[in-house]
């Protein structure tokens, strides 16, 4: 048997997941901001997502005008519809309503604990990925780190709800950091789908494509429900530009995101692009004026602990090769 030559994509699989990262921190703080204008959730997270399929878009158009490979077909396009429409109304609505009670210091990391720690067990289960000892204490840090982010929660919300007026109970807030966690688990179950896909025939571009235009799809609907057209189109000017900020950066994270899991892990992906956690404390505190308490930054910091202490799982050329 001949042995296995390590993973040459390795490198750029990690400049795309940073890259991904800081393209993710900025659209959460445009988002942030969002929150704190009183822009609803489901406006928020369909203008963004339409900014994203307008832009990606025509390069699909021109692909397929050419007679060039677009869309993936049968059961890859089916999963990646299904993972995107669930990503829409649970995962990105979610983030949203938590940013706003919770705040950013809060929620990105809670999103990340869940994430890499489901990451983890469905990288496992559906693609064969190694789950070390090592990764099993870090995961471990990681929930302890959950455990004081929830109560540090309160002492943030309050103070995000001293500046809104309207403070919120404590079952709120542990709603909003369960919503977070719930969020996690989701977009870990999308980035296994990603990986799968793209690491067979599909486009890096088509995913960023099918999953955004799930959110146009589902939210539009309910955006017009809940708040009336007249509503739609009166919306302000500054949250019209941080919506369209939010897509461009989105859909830099997103294409950083799919490269990076076509390159590398799910493990090894969401442990680079979970560098979000520090960024996302620091622009809360800095920009946002979010309560930095005791049990806020322990959890951030075993957060960052937990992410270093994650262990990088072997990868061979053989097993990750871009299409």
């Amino acid at each position: 048997m001949f042995p296995k030559r390590k993973n040459p994509f390795a490198f750029s699989g990690t400049i795309f997941c940073l890259v991904s990262a800081l393209g993710y921190t900025a659209t959460n703080i445009c988002m942030r901001r969002l929150t704190a204008l009183d822009c609803d959730p489901f406006w928020a997270v369909f203008n963004r997502e339409f900014v994203t399929t307008v832009l990606v878009g025509p390069w699909l158009l021109y692909r397929a005008i050419h007679g060039r490979p677009t869309l993936p077909s049968g059961r890859t396009l089916g999963r990646i519809l299904l993972a995107g429409l669930l990503i829409q109304l649970v995962g990105n609505i979610c983030v949203q309503w938590s940013l706003g009670m919770v705040g950013l210091a809060v929620t990105i990391p809670v999103v990340f604990g869940i994430m890499i720690t489901s990451g983890a067990v469905l990288g496992h289960i559906g693609l064969g990925e190694r789950v070390s000892a090592r990764s099993a204490i870090a995961i471990t840090l990681l929930l302890a780190a959950l455990a004081l982010l929830g109560l540090g929660a309160e002492t943030a919300g309050r103070a995000i709800a001293a500046v809104k007026a309207t403070p919120p109970g404590t079952v709120i807030l542990a709603l909003a950091v369960a919503a977070a966690g719930l969020a996690g688990a989701v977009y870990a179950l999308l980035n296994t789908v990603i990986r799968h896909s793209v690491t067979q025939t599909t486009l890096p571009t088509a995913v960023a494509f099918l999953v955004p235009l799930m959110g146009v799809i589902g939210l539009g609907p309910i955006c017009v429900a809940r708040l009336g057209m007249q509503t739609l189109v009166s919306t302000p000017w500054e949250q019209l530009a941080l919506m369209v900020g939010a897509g461009v950066f989105n859909l830099i994270g997103f294409l950083g995101l799919i490269n990076g899991l076509q390159r590398t892990t799910v493990v090894h992906a969401n442990v680079l692009n979970a560098s979000q956690v520090a960024m996302a404390a620091l622009a809360g505190v800095m920009l946002f004026h979010e309560s930095p308490n005791p049990w806020l930054l322990l959890g951030i910091g075993l957060t960052i602990a937990g992410i270093v202490g994650i262990d990088r799982p072997a990868e061979t050329a053989e097993e990750i090769l871009p299409p």
